[in-house]
This record gives C-alpha cells, structure tokens and sequence, in this order.
C-alpha cells in the first residue's frame, strides 16, 4: 500500500512537473507574441478591446491553471515545507513579477507529515491571494522554529484587504480565509491577520511544536527513565 502511494505521489509530481515546464511556458510564449502583435495596432482600431479584453481574461485562465498545478504537487515525506513554499513562490512570481523573499530562522526541524501538508496548503493559498489580488511589489514568508511553536508569517505591501472582507472572513463567492482558519484548527493553532486599506498584508499562524515537529520516542520519556536504562545497559554489558 507504501508503493502504491508512493507511486501515485511520484506520477502527481510528474504530471505537475511536465505541465509547467511544458504547457504553460508554451502557452506563456504564445501570449507574449499575441501581447506584442497588440501592442502594434493603433488605438482606434475596433479589433484593439477585443484583443485587450482576451489577454486579461487569459491571464486569470493561467492563474487558476497554475493554482491547479501547485494543488498537485507534495509536500514531501520529509517535511520540508519551506522548500516547496519557496517553489511555490516562484511558479507564480512567474506571472505576477513581485520581490518574493523566504526567510528561514531557527534550526531546521522535520514537521509531521500532516501538518506539513495542512501548511502547505494555507501558505500556498495566502501566496496566491497576495499575488493575484494585491498588487504588491514584495511578498515574504518567514518560517521561524521555536522550542514551543512553529510561526509562519506571510506579508506583502500590496493594497490591502477591505474592512468588509476581515469582517466577514472572504470575499464574496470565495471561502479561501475560511478554509484557512479551518486548516487551522485542526491543528490546534491559531491564525491572525492584519491589514489595513492600501497599507499591505500580513498573516501569521502559529502552530504548537506538539501538533508541528516530529519527535523522537526517547524525548517523550522522563530523564530519570532514560538515567535507567543507560544504567541497566552498562550493568547488562
């Protein structure tokens, strides 16, 4: 059964893998040579909208083209989120030039499959909120590992959210905040955004090392036990 999801996992990263460097850099050009072809016709040309209008709507076709391909990717038996956030982070810097910045701090520990995956998905959808929607020219994530909690922090300087949006917890006809404070709570943790009209975004999200690291067995055990058996193994040899 290990394989098996082993080999589905390989096949998904394949798949992901070949559409973006495959499909989308050949729709990418393809774009570029009808933005180019555009840009030379003169202003009063009737066809002119009609060109303008495709390309916008192509560009958000590409954007849900490539949320999609990052939907498929893995986190990884290891846990090395911050490794695929910073992929992340440059498949859609890709389409929405902005400074993209991923700042490690503290030692590098191994998180739990799960909770690596439940993270990945909420930074991955804040990544994807702050290039798309808030016209920023820096994003940053910022991963910092403690003795009691793993905090993440993504921000931009981008427009910001509108006071309705906070209030309400989405936008309308999307559930992407929602599904964040969800993720979460399964969790345990706990989730904090600031924003403010024009003055950027920042997310926070703080994860009990409990619920976060993995850890090994002997560390769960009292050191007088571990005192124990050292002394019951020299005893023994």
């Amino acid at each position: 059964m290990h394989c098996g999801m082993t080999e589905r996992l390989a096949e998904r990263e394949r798949i992901a893998r070949d559409l973006h460097d495959t499909f989308f850099q050949g729709i990418q050009g393809l774009l570029l040579r009808f933005n180019t072809a555009t840009a030379q016709l003169p202003d009063d040309e009737p066809a002119r909208p009609i060109f303008v209008a495709a390309l916008e709507q192509s560009d958000q076709v590409m954007l849900e083209g490539r949320k999609l391909v990052l939907d498929l990717r893995d986190t990884g038996e290891d846990g090395e989120l911050e490794d695929i956030l910073a992929q992340a982070g440059e498949d859609l810097r890709s389409l929405h030039p902005a400074q993209f910045e991923l700042t490690m701090i503290g030692e590098r520990r191994a998180l739990q499959s799960a909770t690596s995956s439940e993270l990945y998905s909420l930074v991955r959808e804040a990544l994807y909120n702050a290039f798309r929607h808030a016209n920023a020219t820096v994003i940053e994530i910022e991963v910092h590992d403690t003795a009691d909690s793993l905090n993440i922090r993504v921000r931009d300087n981008g427009k910001g959210m509108d006071e309705d949006v906070l209030r309400k917890g989405r936008r309308a006809g999307h559930w992407g905040l929602s599904g964040m404070h969800e993720r979460v709570a399964k969790l345990g943790g706990t989730l904090t955004l600031w924003s403010r009209d024009g003055s950027g975004t920042e997310l926070e999200v703080t994860i009990p090392a409990a619920t976060a690291y993995r850890e090994d067995a002997k560390s769960f055990l009292p050191e007088w036990i571990l005192r124990w058996f050292r002394q019951r193994g020299s005893v023994a040899g």
